[in-house]
């Protein structure tokens, strides 16, 4: 686990408050940062295996798995590389699958004309981006940096970027939602989680209770009371050409994040660097093509960079099914999160 999360950027961390991601059993201690980075969680997630003493098999692949549905089990065929080096294939017939592996599926990665031709040190998805190189320790002055998306990974990697001395300018094709940390977390989450609020369980079942048709209805006025208190920074990046919205119906964060999964930023610095102009923002445009250095735009504007970062988003966890347990197995699900015809999360605690 702590192999996984060290191929993220260094600056990652959740977005989420400590008091929102406690896990069953063992809750994090009381002095925990209110928000974990990467490192820290990847650390906690193996000190937590061990002491619950779970049976997680790390560096293992399903490389087969078959529902027969008379006998009503699984059959699936595992390849594990164990410690040592040496690799082991075990045949498990299990009755139950949980595929835990996050309401996004695989990375969206664009195909637009002239990728191949970039000349640059780096193109890539966020989900492959490692962290912005230290210009002063390479004897360098200048380097120039694209990043294509304008959610949370877009932000935090732009200012990732600019923190290391580089050039930065963000594309935002559409419109976001933005959020204060502060502010929103508050307005959102407080009495719930917040430090000296109820125990993690009263909270998710007070919270989880509401039905989302009510709970839309609700944010509504959460999102008015958050826009309020963030009035400054939200005309701040208008008049820097940074396009907002409020979300679903008015409903802000949390519909978009359960409508979309994305199309929001909640911010902790990055918006106050696109005010000030020390981000570029590139609005409302289409890239044209990938040029060996830069990006050209339908609207023929050409900008030069180094490096190019695509933070846009990811399919459907649909497609992860696909690509783990096969078509056939895809084609008896249903799309993942959304909203269904009933109101409720789609394919999720089924």
């Amino acid at each position: 686990m702590l192999t996984n999360l060290d191929r993220r950027y260094h600056q990652l961390v959740l977005h989420d408050p400590v008091w929102y991601d406690h896990l069953p059993y063992v809750p994090f201690p009381p002095h925990w940062p209110v928000f974990t980075p990467k490192d820290k969680l990847a650390e906690w997630f193996e000190s937590y295996a061990r002491l619950l003493e779970l049976n997680v098999w790390t560096s293992t692949t399903l490389t087969d798995a078959k529902w027969d549905d008379e006998k009503r089990q699984w059959t699936v065929t595992l390849v594990r590389q164990k410690a040592s080096g040496e690799t082991e294939t075990r045949t498990l017939h299990p009755r139950h699958i949980i595929q835990a592996t996050g309401h996004s599926g695989e990375m969206k990665m664009p195909s637009i004309k002239g990728m191949d031709s970039f000349k640059g040190s780096r193109l890539c998805h966020s989900s492959q981006f490692k962290g912005a190189q230290n210009l002063a320790e390479d004897g360098q002055t200048k380097r120039r940096a694209i990043v294509v998306g304008c959610c949370n990974s877009g932000h935090d990697i732009a200012q990732d970027f600019y923190e290391h001395g580089y050039e930065v300018t963000l594309v935002q094709r559409s419109s976001t939602y933005v959020m204060s940390s502060k502010n929103g977390i508050d307005v959102l989450l407080g009495g719930l989680y917040e430090e000296g609020g109820p125990e993690t369980e009263d909270a998710d079942l007070l919270f989880m209770s509401i039905p989302n048709a009510m709970l839309k209805r609700m944010h509504q006025d959460a999102t008015a009371e958050i826009s309020k208190r963030d009035a400054s920074l939200l005309k701040g990046l208008e008049s820097a050409g940074f396009k907002l919205d409020d979300g679903p119906d008015d409903a802000g964060f949390f519909m978009k994040y359960f409508q979309r999964g994305g199309g929001y930023y909640i911010d902790v610095g990055c918006s106050q660097l696109i005010i000030d102009g020390k981000i570029k923002i590139k609005q409302g445009q289409e890239i044209a093509e990938v040029k060996p250095n830069g990006l050209l735009f339908k609207d023929g504007e050409m900008l030069e960079a180094d490096e190019l970062i695509f933070a846009t988003g990811y399919e459907n966890m649909r497609g992860t099914a696909r690509k783990i347990f096969g078509d056939d197995l895809a084609e008896r699900v249903k799309d993942v999160w959304g909203f269904d015809e009933e109101g409720e999360l789609r394919t999720m605690w089924r």
